[in-house]
């Protein structure tokens, strides 16, 4: 599993930044106008960044991938882990032929 620690990195520089700003101002009404500002072009430059990969790249189609071509289909499924689903289906059908009750066994 890939981790990603974009959100992590700035969440440090907005505590960083928010930090450096208004302490490095002798006047309040300054360091509080610049660290609004900071932290209005701080959001709007982190969502971007946190959602980079889906403003630019496009989505993909959602092709049928393997497994689920393998979970939708009895007989690939087999294929794949042995015959064990198939013969139950194969049984279950030949009890439906004789009226048999799939739960309990006995003739309906």
């Amino acid at each position: 599993m890939k981790k990603d620690y974009s959100s992590t990195l700035i969440a440090v520089g907005f505590f960083a930044g928010t930090f450096v700003l208004a302490f490095s101002s002798n006047d309040s009404d300054t360091a509080a106008l610049r660290v609004l500002a900071y932290l209005a072009i701080g959001c709007v430059l982190s969502l971007i960044a946190i959602f980079w990969h889906k403003l630019v790249v496009p989505e993909k189609e959602q092709g049928s991938s393997h497994l689920d071509s393998v979970l939708y289909d009895a007989e690939k499924f087999s294929q794949e882990y042995g015959d064990v689903y198939v013969l139950a289906d194969k049984m279950k059908k030949q009890r439906k032929n004789r009226n048999i009750d799939t739960t309990t066994g006995e003739p309906a």
